[in-house]
């Protein structure tokens, strides 16, 4: 009575589940007949497969990373308009003003002498400083060089008491020659040495 029983439900149970089709993603199947159609725990008949539903895993909802209401977000830097980017003029720049030239140009004056008399041996910067004092009052002598704006080198050569002769360079503070003059006496030599530094500071 018993066994009879169970047919009719196992029957019952077959004619249902065989008008159904499983749905792959939710049940996993095989071949009833590979237990000789026995039915292990757990599974359903669906025509002539025995199937087991796939535990289905809840899928969950993104969460959204908590912001402190405190916190203040910083924009990317690339975002942030320097003040050039937003067409504004940058800060100008403190100049500073060169402190006018005062007084007259100083000039160091430096002197070589040769020869084979007592004369050539003197010191021919004291003579130079006499004659700039003298014709060129527009300059100031000094003996410091490095205060100086203006250097004036003499090479002068005397043999016997006839044969002379000067050479003349003057350069300016940075050492840029401005002229090389030969011949003719010291003298001579002041005079035009004072028109050419008086000239050019003038320029200055």
């Amino acid at each position: 009575m018993k066994s009879a029983a169970a047919g009719l439900l196992f029957l019952l149970c077959s004619g249902l589940a065989f008008a159904q089709n499983p749905d792959p993603s939710k049940w996993m199947c095989r071949d009833l007949s590979q237990s000789g159609g026995f039915l292990y725990d757990g599974e359903t008949i669906f025509g002539k497969l025995a199937c087991r539903p796939i535990p289905q895993v809840p899928q969950s909802q993104p969460t959204q990373a908590a912001v402190s209401p405190n916190s203040t977000s910083t924009p990317p830097a690339s975002t942030i308009s320097s003040p050039v980017q937003q067409g504004e003029n940058p800060p100008e720049q403190p100049t500073q003003n060169t402190p006018a030239r005062q007084g007259p140009p100083r000039v160091f004056l430096q002197a070589a002498s040769h020869g084979n008399t007592w004369n050539a041996r003197r010191d021919q910067s004291m003579e130079m400083s006499k004659d700039f004092e003298r014709d060129c009052p527009g300059v100031r002598v000094t003996i410091n060089q490095q205060a100086a704006d203006y250097t004036v080198i003499l090479n002068h050569i005397e043999v016997g008491l006839l044969a002379r002769d000067n050479q003349l360079q003057v350069a300016d503070k940075n050492g840029d020659l401005l002229q090389t003059k030969e011949g003719g006496g010291i003298k001579g030599g002041v005079k035009n040495v004072c028109a050419l530094i008086l000239s050019d500071w003038a320029k200055q």
